[in-house]
């Protein structure tokens, strides 16, 4: 794939946002801050019932220059009705009209976009990005291959000095999970870009696919970043772009959480090393015993959910 080297390059930024609109707030604050200003930006309400969108809405009504009263708000499924994306706002605001999970959210806009020749920036809503964080990661895209899939060095918002992780995180493909990359030497080793702050190619949705919607929540970008470099797609991490992260306050480290990363981890190997299952459960019965001799019973029940889930939904997973 060659190179791209155009200064003026337009970003489609996508937060997907699930009741917590006040998180969504300060990570368009930081977004339209950003010192490179060739952008829009999509926020999509993921059918919170919280009154999520109408007092984002709102909020942006404060600012005129970002948002116009007119042609800045869609039902999910009027999108079709979009002839010119680019006569859209800087900012657009889309309610889908029910929780299609991360992936269902995300796709009804990357669907969209897919045919532009423009760059795609995921941002979590709980995530709130530098300056220059957005500057950056145009400028290093021009030195990459334009098939490239690049993260950010992501640290931790109410503890800014320390970092989270570099981009993203490698699979650990005999247990079923992953573990974040937490030092530059380790970069090299990724296997996928946190959605967090995942940076690519629109053309990259269309040629290697939207995310998967089987998973519902977690293991989406995972899956696509692991798709895409089987594929040629290189993994890559901007060191000058740097992201805040609140880390899990959409979804929180219980029941919910510890399901869906054990279902969906056993999912994701029994698509691409389904040999190695009958590991992997052996490897979740270890986790399930320590976080029950540790007292965590709303992640052990989330454990033993997930993993009862995924046999019922393979019906013979693990031969």
């Amino acid at each position: 794939m060659q190179k791209r080297n155009d200064s003026t390059s337009l970003v489609y930024i996508v937060v997907l946002n699930y009741k917590n609109w006040h998180d969504v707030v300060e990570c368009l604050e930081s977004v339209f801050r950003s010192k490179y200003k060739s952008f829009k930006v999509f926020v999509i309400d993921n059918d919170s019932q919280n009154d999520s969108l109408r007092n984002l809405i709102d909020w942006a009504t404060q600012f005129p220059a970002i948002s116009s009263s007119a042609n800045n708000y869609f039902r999910s499924q009027d999108l079709h009705k979009i002839k010119d994306v680019d006569a859209l706002p800087s900012l657009v605001f889309v309610q889908n009209e029910k929780n299609n999970g991360f992936a269902g959210g995300n796709n009804i806009i990357l669907r969209l976009l897919a045919d532009q020749d423009a760059f795609i920036w995921l941002l979590n809503p709980d995530v709130v990005v530098a300056e220059n964080a957005l500057s950056e990661l145009v400028q290093f895209a021009q030195t990459q291959s334009s098939n490239s899939i690049i993260g950010s060095v992501m640290k931790f918002h109410d503890r800014p000095e320390r970092v989270y992780m570099y981009g993203g995180g490698r699979i650990r493909f005999k247990s079923a999970t992953v573990s974040l990359v937490t030092s530059p030497e380790e970069i090299e080793k990724l296997d996928y870009i946190t959605g967090a702050s995942l940076f690519t190619h629109a053309y990259q949705f269309r040629d290697n696919g939207l995310l998967p919607e089987d998973y519902f929540l977690y293991w989406e970008e995972t899956d696509w970043c692991y798709r895409s470099k089987l594929q040629g797609s290189p993994i890559a991490v901007c060191m000058n772009s740097v992201c805040y992260d609140k880390v899990g306050t959409t979804i929180g480290r219980g029941f919910l959480a510890e399901y869906y990363y054990t279902r969906n981890g056993l999912l994701f190997l029994y698509k691409y090393r389904k040999a190695n299952i009958r590991l992997a459960l052996f490897f979740c019965f270890i986790r399930l015993t320590k976080k029950i001799l540790t007292g965590q019973w709303k992640r052990a029940k989330g454990l033993y959910t997930g993993a009862e889930s995924f046999l019922k939904m393979t019906s013979h997973g693990n031969k």
